[in-house]
């Protein structure tokens, strides 16, 4: 990052993100400050905000389509559904 954008950007970590800057001397000391902390927080991994929750690939995207076409099921939930109930039977079965 060129100094011209470093003091908004820090401005921004800071103040709008409410997160700590940690002063580096290097990209390596930060790479490693980086993995120790993803390190430390695996026990937590809600509070890691450098996790990232894995979705689960559909393997038929035209059961999405099929899905989607639920009333009040749109793009959002239609996957969702699909983790829980992998399959048209056990989503048909499935409670309100």
């Amino acid at each position: 990052m060129s100094e011209q954008y470093f003091l908004a950007m820090q401005k921004f970590t800071v103040l709008d993100l409410g997160m700590v800057l940690l002063p580096v001397a290097s990209q390596m000391e930060a790479s490693c400050l980086i993995i120790q902390l993803v390190q430390e927080q695996v026990k937590e991994p809600s509070s890691n905000p450098f996790l990232r929750n894995k979705q689960a690939q559909i393997s038929e995207p035209s059961l999405l389509r099929i899905v989607q076409q639920i009333s009040g099921v749109g793009k959002v939930k239609a996957p969702l559904l699909l983790q829980k109930f992998p399959s048209i039977q056990q989503l048909s079965n499935a409670s309100v």
